[in-house]
């Protein structure tokens, strides 16, 4: 069995989970050939671009759109014979959940076709949408874990940043490394059990 992450933000950092089976290599890259294979009906892409179109008819999409979609994308994955793997909002930056996708009877490729299909019939605008909308913010526990790393390595921080990319610019030129190193390290530290992207 192998989890596969599910979304379209670039991975940037990723940490061990425990109760997976393996270690998640991180986004997956169908082949061509799973590529161009239709795994979900027309009809279901039809309908799943005319519910997103509903959640967001009004211009925005709030967290109970966001996790309608899920539940959409779940279903989905679930015709398939894929699971969804869903650790809940994103620690770092509350912008998307950490949502991965898993398959013994599938290979690989299938498994991460078939979720782009289903992620973009019943998901992606709604989660762009959201991500627009609901600038990043990093939990308060998460904040307070990383900032003495930071100190601890000659990176000053006033107490104001919100995020990462806050944390980012107080580190300045040539630091992101490191600072997403110490966020990384205040992950692994909170959320032992669970897999989140720094990014």
């Amino acid at each position: 069995m192998r989890c596969w992450y599910l979304g379209s933000a670039a991975l940037l950092l990723v940490l061990g989970l425990s109760g997976c089976g393996q270690v998640p290599r991180g986004p997956v890259m169908s082949t061509p050939t799973a590529q161009f294979h239709d795994y979900i009906s027309e009809k279901e892409r039809e309908e799943g671009r005319a519910e997103q179109q509903v959640l967001v008819a009004d211009g925005s999409a709030s967290r109970s759109d966001y996790e309608v979609a899920v539940a959409k994308l779940r279903k989905c994955l679930t015709q398939g014979g894929v699971a969804l793997v869903n650790h809940g909002w994103n620690p770092v930056n509350y912008q998307r959940m950490s949502l991965w996708y898993k398959s013994s009877a599938r290979s690989d490729d299938e498994v991460a076709a078939y979720g782009d299909q289903c992620h973009a019939a019943h998901m992606a605008d709604v989660e762009l949408h959201y991500v627009e909308q609901h600038p990043p913010r990093m939990s308060g526990a998460l904040l307070a874990n990383t900032r003495p790393c930071l100190s601890a390595g000659g990176i000053a921080t006033t107490g104001d940043e919100k995020n990462l990319p806050e944390l980012v610019r107080a580190g300045g030129p040539n630091r992101e490394k490191d600072v997403f190193e110490c966020v990384s390290k205040g992950v692994a530290k909170l959320y032992p059990d669970k897999l989140f992207m720094v990014s």
